[in-house]
């Protein structure tokens, strides 16, 4: 018999998460850690300052799971209010707890202030409760347990959230679990989403080792796969098994696993090479060379990148011939093809990408449209450039031309 996974629910408070003024970060957060852990977080639940519906939701939520993880409302303003409910749902009363006020005179002593008195009220805890000492702000987190079930209450600051999630909620949980599930991430780029899946075929085998889940995004589309089991070895052998099988149909799609970049593996690329890169770039402004030295030790390989955004600047930084401008267009493959012969060959080094288009909204015309984008990769198998045609607003289309760049020449590298 398949064994069930202990399961939590995550109960989010405050009419500033439900209007939508702040936004629930929390929720992703404690989600993908407990996930990671083997823990099935089956509900995000949003409620507003209410004190009503807050104890109606974290009702429903105990006959659900296993475990509820609150987090908002333990501030010391009027409309922090989960202590309250706590102490109602739990029928407890309050007790100051000594090493709470001593922890919340230390931190306004620390930046010169003296204690203001409403900040003491964090220090009243409720007495059924076991204290999580918060580290990172004043208002501690709490757990109550009943019936074999745990609530934890956790303040709705990021920073504070997320330290009590690892220093207590993790430790509390990480053994509790009887299922090991595991992911991995393969990116891929260059490819719409139905077309991608078209050249993939059917999902069933994957189905064999894993679930399989298909997130398209505007620079791509990433494939998760999920798998679980009784442990690492026999989760990691499910996800080998599945990537052997897509790499078998989209292996040249695919740039990068889990956290990896784009970026990145073009610069282990270059390193395997011992090759250096200079890019010149029109419509993407600095975007590519932007995003190449997001990567440490990027100056290993990278020399320079030249925002030539004018017809002037190609000539006058590229060497581009003022005939081919005329001739064709500075949008157009010939122009691409020498801004990158050009930039190659005034920064010396061994490969050459640019990137020429129109971003949008105007400068389009019914022969060369908004979106219109060509792009060049020179070194030493030759110089290749392709016509790409973007159809989003001007952000997006530079940063999908950025990404076509970057993927062209990880293609021309991986040669």
């Amino acid at each position: 018999m398949k064994p069930i996974p202990y399961s939590a629910e995550i109960l989010t408070v405050g009419n500033e998460i439900v209007t939508g003024l702040v936004a629930d970060t929390n929720s992703g957060v404690i989600t993908r850690r407990l996930d990671s852990l083997g823990i099935s977080v089956t509900r995000h639940v949003s409620v507003g300052d209410d004190k009503e519906e807050i104890a109606e939701a974290l009702k429903q939520a105990l006959e659900r799971v296993d475990c509820v993880i609150l987090t908002g409302g333990l501030g010391p303003t009027h409309d922090d209010i989960t202590k309250q409910v706590l102490c109602r749902f739990f029928n407890s009363g309050l007790v100051t707890d000594a090493e709470v006020k001593r922890r919340i005179d230390s931190i306004f002593q620390s930046r010169g202030i003296e204690t203001p008195q409403a900040a003491y009220t964090q220090a009243e805890v409720p007495e059924k409760a076991t204290i999580l000492h918060n580290a990172q702000g004043t208002a501690p987190g709490l757990l109550f347990e009943k019936n074999g079930k745990r609530v934890y209450s956790l303040p709705g600051v990021p920073l504070e959230a997320e330290h009590l999630l690892e220093t207590y909620i993790v430790p509390h949980l990480e053994n509790l679990s009887t299922v090991k599930v595991q992911h991995r991430i393969l990116k891929t780029t260059g490819s719409p989403e139905s077309v991608l899946w078209e050249e993939i075929g059917p999902v069933s085998p994957f189905e064999k080792y894993v679930k399989v889940a298909s997130l398209p995004s505007l620079l791509g589309v990433r494939i998760r796969f999920t798998a679980s089991g009784k442990d690492s070895k026999e989760t990691t052998a499910q996800l080998d098994a599945a990537e052997k099988l897509l790499r078998e149909k989209i292996d040249h799609h695919i740039f990068a696993v889990d956290d990896e970049t784009l970026e990145g593996n073009i610069g282990d690329l270059l390193k395997k090479k011992k090759g250096t890169l200079a890019v010149a770039e029109s419509c993407t402004g600095g975007l590519i060379g932007h995003r190449l030295t997001n990567v440490s030790g990027s100056s290993e390989y990278f020399l320079e990148g030249a925002a030539t955004y004018s017809n002037e600047a190609k000539q006058i930084r590229l060497g581009v011939d003022p005939a081919l401008i005329e001739a064709h267009g500075a949008v157009s493959e010939e122009v691409a093809t020498a801004m990158a012969e050009g930039i190659r060959q005034k920064s010396g080094s061994d490969f050459g990408l640019a990137v020429t288009g129109i971003a949008g909204p105007t400068g389009g015309t019914p022969d060369k449209p908004v979106g219109l984008t060509f792009i060049a990769v020179t070194g030493p198998q030759g110089t290749r450039c392709e016509q790409f045609r973007f159809h989003q607003d001007r952000v997006r289309n530079k940063e999908r031309a950025a990404q076509a760049a970057l993927n062209l020449l990880r293609l021309y590298l991986s040669k």
